[in-house]
Protein backbone atom coordinates (compact mmCIF):
# COMPACT_ATOMS: atom_id res chain seq x y z
CA UNK A 1 0.00 0.00 0.00
CA UNK A 2 2.80 2.34 0.94
CA UNK A 3 4.67 1.54 -2.32
CA UNK A 4 1.54 2.30 -4.38
CA UNK A 5 1.14 5.66 -2.59
CA UNK A 6 4.76 6.57 -3.27
CA UNK A 7 4.29 5.64 -6.93
CA UNK A 8 1.21 7.83 -7.20
CA UNK A 9 2.98 10.75 -5.53
CA UNK A 10 5.96 10.27 -7.86
CA UNK A 11 3.67 10.22 -10.90
CA UNK A 12 1.91 13.38 -9.73
CA UNK A 13 5.25 15.12 -9.21
CA UNK A 14 6.35 14.14 -12.73
CA UNK A 15 3.09 15.47 -14.18
CA UNK A 16 3.51 18.65 -12.15
CA UNK A 17 7.06 19.18 -13.45
CA UNK A 18 5.98 18.50 -17.05
CA UNK A 19 3.09 20.95 -16.65
CA UNK A 20 5.40 23.59 -15.17
CA UNK A 21 7.92 23.17 -18.00
CA UNK A 22 5.12 23.47 -20.57
CA UNK A 23 3.86 26.69 -18.98
CA UNK A 24 7.40 28.05 -18.76
CA UNK A 25 8.17 27.30 -22.42
CA UNK A 26 4.82 28.73 -23.46
CA UNK A 27 5.50 31.95 -21.54
CA UNK A 28 9.02 32.23 -22.95
CA UNK A 29 7.62 31.81 -26.45
CA UNK A 30 5.06 34.51 -25.72
CA UNK A 31 7.76 36.87 -24.47
CA UNK A 32 9.86 36.14 -27.57
CA UNK A 33 6.90 36.87 -29.82
CA UNK A 34 6.16 40.07 -27.92
CA UNK A 35 9.78 41.17 -28.25
CA UNK A 36 9.86 40.33 -31.97
CA UNK A 37 6.62 42.22 -32.57
CA UNK A 38 7.94 45.20 -30.62
CA UNK A 39 11.16 45.30 -32.66
CA UNK A 40 9.23 45.01 -35.93
CA UNK A 41 6.96 47.91 -34.93
CA UNK A 42 9.96 50.01 -33.90
CA UNK A 43 11.73 49.29 -37.19
CA UNK A 44 8.67 50.28 -39.19
CA UNK A 45 8.45 53.61 -37.38
CA UNK A 46 12.21 54.14 -37.56
CA UNK A 47 12.27 53.56 -41.31
CA UNK A 48 10.10 56.64 -41.81
CA UNK A 49 12.33 58.79 -39.58
CA UNK A 50 15.57 57.42 -41.06
CA UNK A 51 14.39 58.17 -44.60
CA UNK A 52 13.48 61.67 -43.46
CA UNK A 53 16.96 62.21 -42.01
CA UNK A 54 18.81 60.80 -45.01
CA UNK A 55 16.75 62.37 -47.78
CA UNK A 56 15.93 65.76 -46.24
CA UNK A 57 16.16 68.41 -49.02
CA UNK A 58 17.74 71.07 -46.79
CA UNK A 59 19.88 71.15 -43.67
CA UNK A 60 17.15 72.91 -41.68
CA UNK A 61 14.63 70.21 -42.62
CA UNK A 62 17.23 67.57 -41.74
CA UNK A 63 17.53 69.11 -38.26
CA UNK A 64 13.76 68.80 -37.86
CA UNK A 65 13.88 65.16 -38.97
CA UNK A 66 16.70 64.44 -36.53
CA UNK A 67 14.63 66.01 -33.74
CA UNK A 68 11.68 63.80 -34.70
CA UNK A 69 13.98 60.75 -34.66
CA UNK A 70 15.25 61.73 -31.20
CA UNK A 71 11.67 62.00 -29.96
CA UNK A 72 10.98 58.51 -31.32
CA UNK A 73 14.05 57.14 -29.52
CA UNK A 74 12.98 58.83 -26.30
CA UNK A 75 15.92 57.64 -24.22
CA UNK A 76 15.57 53.95 -25.16
CA UNK A 77 19.05 52.53 -25.87
CA UNK A 78 17.69 49.66 -27.99
CA UNK A 79 15.76 52.04 -30.23
CA UNK A 80 18.80 54.33 -30.46
CA UNK A 81 21.06 51.50 -31.58
CA UNK A 82 18.51 50.25 -34.09
CA UNK A 83 18.25 53.79 -35.48
CA UNK A 84 22.01 54.22 -35.84
CA UNK A 85 22.32 50.79 -37.46
CA UNK A 86 19.49 51.63 -39.87
CA UNK A 87 21.16 54.91 -40.85
CA UNK A 88 24.52 53.24 -41.48
CA UNK A 89 23.07 50.40 -43.53
CA UNK A 90 20.38 52.23 -45.48
CA UNK A 91 20.92 51.77 -49.22
CA UNK A 92 20.23 54.43 -51.82
CA UNK A 93 21.27 57.56 -49.96
CA UNK A 94 24.07 59.73 -51.32
CA UNK A 95 25.43 59.96 -47.79
CA UNK A 96 25.76 56.19 -47.62
CA UNK A 97 28.86 56.20 -49.83
CA UNK A 98 30.63 58.93 -47.84
CA UNK A 99 31.75 57.65 -44.44
CA UNK A 100 32.89 61.07 -43.23
CA UNK A 101 29.48 62.60 -43.97
CA UNK A 102 27.82 59.66 -42.24
CA UNK A 103 30.01 60.17 -39.18
CA UNK A 104 29.01 63.83 -39.06
CA UNK A 105 25.36 62.87 -39.44
CA UNK A 106 25.59 60.38 -36.55
CA UNK A 107 27.24 63.12 -34.47
CA UNK A 108 24.25 65.38 -35.17
CA UNK A 109 21.90 62.59 -34.13
CA UNK A 110 23.93 62.07 -30.94
CA UNK A 111 23.68 65.77 -30.12
CA UNK A 112 19.91 65.39 -30.01
CA UNK A 113 19.69 61.90 -28.49
CA UNK A 114 22.55 62.26 -25.96
CA UNK A 115 23.44 58.54 -25.83
CA UNK A 116 26.09 59.13 -23.15
CA UNK A 117 23.33 60.18 -20.76
CA UNK A 118 21.25 57.14 -21.73
CA UNK A 119 24.09 54.72 -20.97
CA UNK A 120 25.13 56.71 -17.91
CA UNK A 121 21.70 56.12 -16.35
CA UNK A 122 21.99 52.42 -17.18
CA UNK A 123 24.97 52.12 -14.82
CA UNK A 124 22.45 52.24 -11.96
CA UNK A 125 20.07 49.71 -13.53
CA UNK A 126 19.00 46.61 -11.61
CA UNK A 127 19.85 44.37 -14.55
CA UNK A 128 23.50 43.29 -14.37
CA UNK A 129 23.63 42.75 -18.13
CA UNK A 130 22.49 46.32 -18.81
CA UNK A 131 25.06 47.74 -16.41
CA UNK A 132 27.90 45.79 -18.01
CA UNK A 133 26.72 46.75 -21.48
CA UNK A 134 26.54 50.40 -20.46
CA UNK A 135 30.17 50.27 -19.32
CA UNK A 136 31.32 49.07 -22.73
CA UNK A 137 29.21 51.55 -24.68
CA UNK A 138 30.37 54.49 -22.56
CA UNK A 139 33.97 53.47 -23.23
CA UNK A 140 33.28 53.30 -26.98
CA UNK A 141 31.75 56.77 -26.82
CA UNK A 142 34.79 58.09 -24.95
CA UNK A 143 32.75 59.11 -21.91
CA UNK A 144 35.71 59.41 -19.52
CA UNK A 145 33.56 61.40 -17.10
CA UNK A 146 32.03 58.05 -16.04
CA UNK A 147 35.40 56.44 -15.36
CA UNK A 148 35.07 56.51 -11.56
CA UNK A 149 31.56 55.09 -11.59
CA UNK A 150 32.65 52.31 -13.94
CA UNK A 151 35.67 51.60 -11.72
CA UNK A 152 33.34 50.92 -8.78
CA UNK A 153 31.60 48.22 -10.82
CA UNK A 154 34.94 46.50 -11.37
CA UNK A 155 34.68 45.39 -7.71
CA UNK A 156 31.36 43.63 -8.35
CA UNK A 157 31.01 40.03 -7.18
CA UNK A 158 29.36 39.31 -10.52
CA UNK A 159 32.25 38.20 -12.73
CA UNK A 160 30.66 39.33 -16.01
CA UNK A 161 29.94 42.81 -14.67
CA UNK A 162 33.46 43.13 -13.23
CA UNK A 163 34.91 41.98 -16.56
CA UNK A 164 32.88 44.48 -18.61
CA UNK A 165 33.80 47.32 -16.26
CA UNK A 166 37.49 46.38 -16.48
CA UNK A 167 37.29 46.10 -20.26
CA UNK A 168 35.73 49.57 -20.42
CA UNK A 169 38.63 50.93 -18.37
CA UNK A 170 40.97 49.05 -20.70
CA UNK A 171 39.44 50.90 -23.66
CA UNK A 172 39.93 54.13 -21.71
CA UNK A 173 43.62 53.33 -21.17
CA UNK A 174 43.44 53.18 -17.36
CA UNK A 175 46.77 51.50 -16.53
CA UNK A 176 46.43 51.29 -12.74
CA UNK A 177 42.95 49.81 -12.61
CA UNK A 178 43.42 47.40 -15.50
CA UNK A 179 46.61 46.09 -13.86
CA UNK A 180 44.71 45.71 -10.59
CA UNK A 181 42.03 43.65 -12.33
CA UNK A 182 44.56 41.39 -14.09
CA UNK A 183 46.37 40.75 -10.81
CA UNK A 184 43.04 39.96 -9.18
CA UNK A 185 42.35 37.11 -11.61
CA UNK A 186 45.92 35.79 -11.94
CA UNK A 187 45.17 32.55 -10.08
CA UNK A 188 42.24 31.67 -12.33
CA UNK A 189 44.24 29.87 -15.01
CA UNK A 190 41.17 28.77 -16.96
CA UNK A 191 40.17 32.42 -17.36
CA UNK A 192 43.13 34.76 -16.99
CA UNK A 193 45.13 33.69 -20.06
CA UNK A 194 42.38 34.66 -22.48
CA UNK A 195 41.67 37.90 -20.61
CA UNK A 196 45.33 39.00 -20.67
CA UNK A 197 45.49 38.56 -24.44
CA UNK A 198 42.22 40.36 -24.94
CA UNK A 199 43.04 43.26 -22.64
CA UNK A 200 46.47 43.96 -24.12
CA UNK A 201 44.93 43.88 -27.58
CA UNK A 202 42.22 46.42 -26.66
CA UNK A 203 44.31 48.60 -24.32
CA UNK A 204 44.50 52.18 -25.58
CA UNK A 205 47.24 53.35 -23.22
CA UNK A 206 50.89 52.34 -23.07
CA UNK A 207 51.19 48.55 -23.27
CA UNK A 208 54.68 48.80 -21.85
CA UNK A 209 53.41 50.68 -18.78
CA UNK A 210 50.61 48.15 -18.28
CA UNK A 211 52.99 45.19 -18.59
CA UNK A 212 55.47 46.77 -16.18
CA UNK A 213 52.73 47.36 -13.63
CA UNK A 214 51.51 43.75 -13.79
CA UNK A 215 55.02 42.26 -13.81
CA UNK A 216 55.92 44.17 -10.63
CA UNK A 217 53.95 41.84 -8.39
CA UNK A 218 52.36 39.02 -10.40
CA UNK A 219 52.82 35.30 -9.80
CA UNK A 220 55.00 33.13 -12.10
CA UNK A 221 52.07 31.95 -14.20
CA UNK A 222 50.88 35.49 -14.92
CA UNK A 223 54.46 36.57 -15.65
CA UNK A 224 54.79 33.93 -18.38
CA UNK A 225 51.34 34.76 -19.74
CA UNK A 226 52.13 38.47 -19.98
CA UNK A 227 55.51 37.82 -21.63
CA UNK A 228 53.93 35.58 -24.27
CA UNK A 229 51.20 38.14 -24.87
CA UNK A 230 53.38 41.24 -25.24
CA UNK A 231 55.97 39.46 -27.40
CA UNK A 232 54.03 40.34 -30.55
CA UNK A 233 54.33 44.05 -29.73
CA UNK A 234 58.17 43.83 -29.79
CA UNK A 235 58.77 46.17 -26.87
CA UNK A 236 62.55 46.64 -26.70
CA UNK A 237 62.43 47.66 -23.04
CA UNK A 238 61.80 44.01 -22.10
CA UNK A 239 64.62 42.43 -24.13
CA UNK A 240 66.99 42.15 -21.17
CA UNK A 241 64.28 40.33 -19.22
CA UNK A 242 63.70 38.00 -22.19
CA UNK A 243 67.42 37.24 -22.50
CA UNK A 244 67.71 36.49 -18.80
CA UNK A 245 64.66 34.20 -18.87
CA UNK A 246 65.75 32.43 -22.07
CA UNK A 247 69.06 31.44 -20.49
CA UNK A 248 67.68 30.59 -17.05
CA UNK A 249 66.45 27.39 -15.44
CA UNK A 250 62.76 28.21 -15.04
CA UNK A 251 61.15 25.97 -17.66
CA UNK A 252 57.90 27.90 -18.21
CA UNK A 253 59.66 31.26 -18.16
CA UNK A 254 62.24 29.95 -20.61
CA UNK A 255 59.53 28.96 -23.08
CA UNK A 256 57.91 32.38 -22.83
CA UNK A 257 61.16 34.29 -23.19
CA UNK A 258 62.48 32.24 -26.12
CA UNK A 259 59.17 32.85 -27.91
CA UNK A 260 59.48 36.55 -27.16
CA UNK A 261 63.06 36.79 -28.44
CA UNK A 262 62.09 34.82 -31.53
CA UNK A 263 59.50 37.46 -32.40
CA UNK A 264 62.16 40.21 -32.59
CA UNK A 265 64.39 38.56 -35.18
CA UNK A 266 67.47 40.49 -34.02
CA UNK A 267 70.84 39.15 -35.30
CA UNK A 268 72.43 39.76 -31.88
CA UNK A 269 70.05 37.16 -30.39
CA UNK A 270 71.22 34.37 -32.71
CA UNK A 271 73.54 32.73 -30.20
CA UNK A 272 70.78 32.44 -27.60
CA UNK A 273 68.37 31.05 -30.20
CA UNK A 274 71.01 28.58 -31.42
CA UNK A 275 71.36 27.25 -27.88
CA UNK A 276 67.59 27.09 -27.49
CA UNK A 277 67.31 25.15 -30.76
CA UNK A 278 69.26 22.33 -29.04
CA UNK A 279 67.10 22.34 -25.91
CA UNK A 280 65.61 19.07 -24.66
CA UNK A 281 62.11 20.56 -24.76
CA UNK A 282 60.51 20.53 -28.22
CA UNK A 283 58.43 23.66 -27.56
CA UNK A 284 61.62 25.64 -26.95
CA UNK A 285 63.32 24.10 -30.00
CA UNK A 286 60.34 24.95 -32.18
CA UNK A 287 60.20 28.57 -30.98
CA UNK A 288 63.95 28.99 -31.46
CA UNK A 289 63.77 27.67 -35.02
CA UNK A 290 60.95 30.09 -35.81
CA UNK A 291 63.12 32.92 -34.52
CA UNK A 292 66.19 31.77 -36.44
CA UNK A 293 64.18 31.72 -39.66
CA UNK A 294 63.89 35.50 -39.38
CA UNK A 295 67.67 35.80 -39.60
CA UNK A 296 69.43 35.73 -42.95
CA UNK A 297 72.60 33.94 -41.93
CA UNK A 298 74.09 30.66 -43.11
CA UNK A 299 74.35 29.38 -39.53
CA UNK A 300 70.67 30.06 -38.92
CA UNK A 301 69.74 28.29 -42.15
CA UNK A 302 71.85 25.27 -41.16
CA UNK A 303 70.04 24.97 -37.81
CA UNK A 304 66.62 25.35 -39.39
CA UNK A 305 67.49 22.62 -41.93
CA UNK A 306 68.61 20.42 -39.05
CA UNK A 307 65.17 20.98 -37.50
CA UNK A 308 63.62 19.14 -40.45
CA UNK A 309 65.07 15.94 -38.99
CA UNK A 310 63.93 16.57 -35.42
CA UNK A 311 62.36 13.60 -33.63
CA UNK A 312 59.30 15.73 -32.78
CA UNK A 313 56.76 16.23 -35.58
CA UNK A 314 55.85 19.76 -34.50
CA UNK A 315 59.49 20.87 -34.71
CA UNK A 316 59.85 19.35 -38.18
CA UNK A 317 56.68 21.12 -39.25
CA UNK A 318 57.87 24.46 -37.86
CA UNK A 319 61.20 24.07 -39.61
CA UNK A 320 59.52 23.24 -42.91
CA UNK A 321 57.25 26.27 -42.68
CA UNK A 322 60.15 28.47 -41.58
CA UNK A 323 62.57 27.41 -44.29
CA UNK A 324 60.20 28.45 -47.06
CA UNK A 325 60.57 32.04 -45.81
CA UNK A 326 64.37 31.91 -45.89
CA UNK A 327 66.84 32.38 -48.74
CA UNK A 328 67.11 28.71 -49.56
CA UNK A 329 68.71 27.72 -52.85
CA UNK A 330 67.21 25.30 -55.36
CA UNK A 331 70.11 22.95 -54.64
CA UNK A 332 69.26 22.93 -50.91
CA UNK A 333 65.61 22.26 -51.68
CA UNK A 334 66.43 19.39 -54.03
CA UNK A 335 68.78 17.96 -51.44
CA UNK A 336 66.05 17.96 -48.81
CA UNK A 337 63.33 16.56 -51.05
CA UNK A 338 65.52 13.92 -52.64
CA UNK A 339 67.68 13.01 -49.68
CA UNK A 340 67.69 9.99 -47.44
CA UNK A 341 66.05 11.82 -44.56
CA UNK A 342 62.38 11.01 -45.09
CA UNK A 343 61.33 13.15 -42.08
CA UNK A 344 62.84 16.24 -43.71
CA UNK A 345 61.41 15.41 -47.11
CA UNK A 346 57.92 14.68 -45.77
CA UNK A 347 57.86 17.87 -43.72
CA UNK A 348 58.89 20.00 -46.71
CA UNK A 349 56.45 18.28 -49.05
CA UNK A 350 53.55 18.81 -46.64
CA UNK A 351 54.25 22.55 -46.50
CA UNK A 352 54.95 22.95 -50.22
CA UNK A 353 51.78 21.13 -51.22
CA UNK A 354 49.73 23.55 -49.10
CA UNK A 355 51.36 26.54 -50.76
CA UNK A 356 50.73 25.36 -54.31
CA UNK A 357 47.70 26.95 -56.00
CA UNK A 358 45.72 23.85 -56.92
CA UNK A 359 43.05 25.90 -58.74
CA UNK A 360 45.31 26.54 -61.71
Amino acid sequence: MKIELISVIGLLLCLLIIGFEYILHYRLAELQDEHTTRIENILQRLEIHVEGVLFAPTESSRDKEIKALADEINGDFEVYELAVQAIWHYKGSELHTDSEQMERLIDRVNEQVKPVEIYGKMLDADDVYHRGYACRRLAELGAVEYREQIAELMDSKNRDLAYNAAMALCQMGDTERVATYLLRIENDRMYSGRIVNEFFDKFTGSRQALAEKVLESCNPYMRCTVIKTIAVYKIDAFRDMYIQGATGNDYQLKIACVKALASFGYPEDEQILQMAAQDKDWVIRSSAIRGLSRLHTSTALTTVKRGLSDKEWWVRQTAAQAITNMDISTKDLEEILGGYDRFAADAMKAVLYRTVDTDE
